[in-house]
């Protein structure tokens, strides 16, 4: 599964793809520059032409997935400007851009350094959590801080938690994961 011959393109993105499945497949402790040239099938010096080395893939790596997690939220939200209509929709996207990328999400929430601080409001948080966060907090305006800070916590814990048992190969369901997302209406808002 990770031998993908690399046939002259993009290298860049493929060396970051190829990373990515790497690390799921094998572990972080595997990972290596070389490894992943050799799933491009391109020289053990290639990957260098892009990437100083492999602090600058794994980093490469992770705003890749961030930036095309980032694009489909912000789409989301832009069609779905109501409070309400819009943290369900970035529920439904959240969960559908991982259904078809798992390897993103095993990637990001167990081998990247996304940071996500539930304790306070922190602006390094990672960004589609705090895209999360602002839509919530927006329709929660003038509702005490203590209560903003359970009910997005509640929210992203079903949406979070729903995307790691549809990405964990091991658990089997033959419905459609966002549905349970429009099944939730007015349970937790």
């Amino acid at each position: 599964m990770l031998e993908k011959p690399y046939h002259h393109g993009d290298l860049q993105n493929a060396l970051i793809e190829a990373g990515i499945e790497l690390i799921n497949e094998k572990g972080i402790g595997q990972f290596s520059l070389r490894k992943v040239a050799a799933i491009c099938g391109v020289s053990h010096t290639a990957p260098y032409a892009h990437f100083k080395d492999i602090d600058a893939l794994m980093t490469a790596m992770s705003e890749h997935v961030t930036n095309q997690f980032m694009k489909v939220l912000h789409a989301a939200v832009k069609r779905n400007s109501n409070g309400k209509s819009a943290i369900r929709a970035l529920g439904r996207t959240y969960i559908s851009f991982f259904a078809k990328h798992p390897n993103y999400y095993q990637f990001l929430f167990y081998n990247s350094d996304v940071t996500i601080d539930l304790d306070n409001d922190n602006a390094g948080d990672y960004q589609p959590f705090a895209l999360f966060r602002e839509s919530v907090y927006k329709i929660l305006d003038g509702f005490p801080p203590a209560q903003k800070k359970r009910t997005l916590i509640a929210l992203w814990s079903q949406v979070h938690g729903i995307t790691a048992l549809l990405t964990n190969k091991h658990i089997k369901y033959s419905g459609d994961w966002r549905n349970i997302i429009d099944s939730m209406k007015g349970k937790i808002l």
